[in-house]
């Protein structure tokens, strides 16, 4: 039997899970608000608006606890995108592409994967002030003017919707694409020895620093 890696503690796990709940949670109830009679899944717009708000607190708080927990257990240095990333994604899209057999080494996690989870802490504080203009046209009125007005700020936030929509679907198709192993280490905390997405070494060795 293949040796396993302890790669992702139980917090970032746990996070994971709660995050990506939250953010099917926002996108359903927010479709529904957007559009009751087309995007049919809640009973009602009061039961739709409380699971929004609901939800928005929640990815806020464990986004913000997902930054805490990468500064104490130093798994920022895996997860941060650097310029110099840019030079895998050729190598990368011929991976995904089925034109080269083994994704290019990189640390725990690749540049792709990087770019979007960088790119999802951004875009989620992007809905935040977009949404609270929306909620307080009145007492943001002058937060509302500068992005342009009701109008505008609404079709921003309906294009991050699509973003997060798109990029989730892609996220979950390439971790597919990583193999079954890849999915279930997520719930397990373990990968293959071998296996792309290992740990750097000190992390490894501190990998249970956030497992209370």
């Amino acid at each position: 039997m293949a040796k396993e890696i302890y790669c992702h503690t139980i917090p970032a796990r746990i996070l994971h899970w709660i995050n990506a709940a939250n953010i099917g949670l926002l996108t359903t109830s927010g479709m529904y608000i957007r559009d009751p009679e087309v995007f049919a899944l809640f009973a009602n717009m009061d039961i739709a608006r409380k699971t929004h708000f609901i939800a928005m607190y929640l990815i806020i708080y464990g986004i913000l606890i997902r930054i805490y927990y990468s500064w104490v257990s130093r798994d920022y240095r895996e997860l941060m995108f650097r310029p110099r990333d840019f030079r895998e994604f050729p190598a990368l899209f011929r991976y995904y592409l089925f034109i080269r057999k083994e994704p290019p080494e990189s640390g725990k996690y690749n540049a792709g994967q990087k770019l979007l989870y960088n790119a999802w802490a951004v875009l989620v504080f992007l809905q935040a002030v977009t949404g609270f203009g929306l909620y307080f046209p009145d007492g943001l009125a002058a937060f509302v003017r500068m992005f342009g007005g009701p109008v505008v700020i609404r079709q921003l936030h309906f294009a991050i919707t699509w973003v997060f929509i798109v990029s989730v679907a892609l996220h979950v198709y390439l971790s597919f694409i990583g193999g079954w192993m890849v999915i279930k280490s997520m719930i397990t905390g373990y990968l293959p020895e071998g296996v792309y997405m290992q740990p750097v070494a000190d992390e490894t060795e501190r990998g249970n620093i956030g497992d209370f």
